[in-house]
């Protein structure tokens, strides 16, 4: 997988992620960016989600895991300094498919994220990752 078009901000934003799952990930790596992979099979709601995600991205205490003080943390991202960020969303059939509204409600969040740092001229992905032969509803990542 050629990295360089992963270091486009305007490419990027909340996309399904196939089977290449670790592909990607030394792609997005070769690329300059910052790797993070969330497990959410055991996330029951958005808090749940918010919770894992902030564990995983290593949030201050000062943006706790309300979902508000989530998405300001996710527009600051100072404590991960990067070329940009790629969050991969593990194990998210069961949340997705049986939480489908508050999923949805999570991944506006990610794609605000995705808008703001695109000004910004940073990538900010989110990749919703599953098992083989699922999909999540969302658009394929775009190819090279």
């Amino acid at each position: 997988m050629n990295a360089d078009w992963l270091k486009d901000p305007a490419k990027a934003g909340v996309f399904h992620l196939s089977a290449e799952e670790r592909e990607f990930a030394r792609a997005a790596a070769a690329a300059g960016l910052m790797v993070v992979y969330v497990d959410i099979g055991h996330a029951h709601d958005r808090e749940d989600l918010v919770a894992e995600a902030s564990r995983a991205m290593r949030f201050p205490e000062r943006y706790g895991a309300d979902e508000s003080a989530f998405a300001e943390g996710l527009k600051d991202l100072s404590w991960m300094a990067a070329k940009g960020w790629a969050v991969i969303l593990e194990k998210s059939k069961h949340f997705c498919g049986g939480h489908g509204a508050e999923f949805k409600k999570a991944m506006e969040v990610m794609a605000a994220a995705a808008a703001h740092w695109r000004a910004q001229g940073k990538p900010f992905w989110t990749l919703i990752g599953g098992p083989e032969g699922w999909k999540s509803g969302w658009p394929n990542l775009p190819s090279s």
